[in-house]
């Protein structure tokens, strides 16, 4: 699970449909993937690039590995 990702969409106020939708992604899928896959990198970086500017790519999608 990415954390770091979800908290920092929460804190933002950004839900998870509309994180799916600034990249072109189902919302199904990006749920998925924030929660039990992983993301490809050129999806990491267009998340971070279009949603979180000024947040380092590392933090973002730091997996938590106990979930």
């Amino acid at each position: 699970m990415y954390k770091n990702l979800l908290n920092s969409l929460q804190n933002k106020g950004i839900s998870i449909n509309a994180a799916a939708a600034a990249i072109q992604m189902p919302e199904a899928t990006f749920r998925t993937k924030a929660q039990n896959r992983s993301f490809y990198f050129e999806e990491a970086l267009q998340i971070r690039d279009n949603l979180f500017p000024e947040l380092d790519l590392r933090f973002l999608f730091k997996k938590d590995e106990a979930s």
